[in-house]
């Protein structure tokens, strides 16, 4: 009976050792998985603010365009009206 009894108790010590290592390692697993899910955040914020990035660019590269065309016709529309203001003394002089 002695002999049995050892080889249960060593049995029962390797099953306990085992679910002590298979706790461990679950534990770690689980670590890791929210190593990976925070890593995965921060990929996917830094993705996001390089395309608000490129957007913003696009966006300024847009509006500079705009204010330079505004200001090619704000430029013909001064050109206009100081021939009109010229035109109006070169007809009052001859007058």
């Amino acid at each position: 009976m002695t002999v049995a009894q050892t080889e249960y108790d060593n049995e029962l010590k390797a099953r306990r050792d085992a679910e002590a290592e298979f706790t461990r390692l679950r534990v770690l697993v689980s670590g890791q998985a929210a190593r990976l899910t925070t890593l995965s955040g921060d990929v996917k914020r830094q993705e996001l603010r390089e395309q608000l990035a490129r957007q913003l660019h696009d966006n300024l590269k847009g509006l500079e365009h705009d204010i330079s065309k505004t200001r090619v016709e704000r430029d013909l529309i001064l050109a206009e009206v100081e021939e009109i203001a010229a035109a109006k003394r070169f007809v009052m002089v001859s007058e």
